[in-house]
């Protein structure tokens, strides 16, 4: 996961997230790139408020201190990015020079790019939500949460939002449930399934956070960019 930092009248402040996909490249949804002035991108990181993380095992303690402060070198929104009715909602971020990748606390998102990844139904099944958004307190969280949301059928999610636009029931779709959501600082994050990825499982990327109803926990799923609609657009803005 990456957070993405922004500059302000307040200072750098970190209002989106994104994905890792390669050494140069972080994936996120437009609506965090177009008409904003980025600082840079944190890699690595799971606990804001602490200079060190930690993870506590029964026999062991693992810490892990390298975060990766990076400038961004290029912003890449989809051309078509349409703020109202929300549309191509998803945008790649160039870094400044590589990610390191070899570090326990960094590693790469997987894309469905094979036919059977872009081909399976997400109806019904449950995805992983990440992120350092907005919690039940009000507040950003200060550290990574996760939540497992349920993917709406194209039917239920037309009926919650009342859609006609054929572009929009096409290329996003729906997930979550009562107190189950995606949130505010959530936006550019992943939707996430395990799969198995050249005879591995690993999670998968299917979804980008892009909006929602205004009250977060609602029994209005939230609406997620398909990342399988724009693998051929993600992978042909990518330069070497």
């Amino acid at each position: 996961m990456v957070l993405i930092s922004y500059k302000t009248r307040e200072g750098p402040q970190f209002q989106c997230g994104g994905t890792i996909i390669n050494s140069k490249y972080i994936l996120t949804a437009a609506h965090c790139v177009v008409d904003k002035k980025i600082e840079g991108v944190r890699i690595g990181e799971f606990d804001i408020n602490l200079d060190r993380d930690c993870e506590y095992e029964p026999d062991k303690v693992i810490c892990e201190d390298h975060i990766q402060d990076m400038y961004v070198k290029e912003k890449i929104p989809h051309e078509n990015y349409q703020r109202s009715p929300t549309l191509n909602d998803v945008a790649l971020l160039r870094v400044d020079g590589e990610i390191f990748l070899n570090y326990t606390n960094v590693e790469p998102i997987c894309l469905p790019i094979s036919s059977s990844l872009r081909s399976k139904s997400l109806d019904n099944k449950n995805g992983t939500v990440a992120g350092w958004g907005y919690t039940e307190t009000g507040r950003e969280s200060a550290i990574l949460l996760r939540v497992e949301v349920p993917v709406k059928t194209e039917a239920e999610c037309k009926a919650y939002y009342n859609r006609n636009n054929r572009d929009a029931v096409k290329k996003q779709f729906c997930a979550g449930e009562l107190k189950k959501d995606s949130c505010n600082g959530d936006s550019g994050g992943p939707l996430m399934m395990k799969a198995n990825y050249n005879g591995v499982n690993s999670y998968v990327q299917y979804g980008i956070v892009s909006h929602g109803p205004m009250q977060c926990g609602s029994s209005f799923p939230g609406v997620y960019t398909d990342v399988r609609e724009y693998v051929d657009w993600i992978l042909n803005n990518m330069k070497e």
